[in-house]
């Protein structure tokens, strides 16, 4: 696993009041091999809800932190906590 910290902001066209628009780190995981392009692009894609998507409410600043996780599950994995 590839463990990814992106620092974001809010996107100045959303309108909404999701607790997300106040959100300015995010910790997530992508599988080996995936560019840093891959990631944002794959981030931004993903779904909130039904309507809205992560790119619709937040834009991705930069890639903080990048480091591979050799652990099983990844080191942000439920089962380890």
């Amino acid at each position: 696993f590839l463990n990814v910290v992106f620092n974001v902001k809010r996107n100045p066209e959303y309108k909404g009041n999701h607790e997300l628009a106040r959100t300015d780190r995010i910790h997530t995981t992508f599988p080996l091999g995936t560019t840093k392009q891959e990631m944002t692009d794959q981030f931004l894609a993903q779904e909130v809800n039904n309507t809205t998507k992560y790119g619709d409410i937040l834009q991705v600043v930069e890639i903080e932190k990048c480091f591979e996780d050799k652990s099983p599950k990844g080191r942000f994995h439920k089962d380890n906590y």
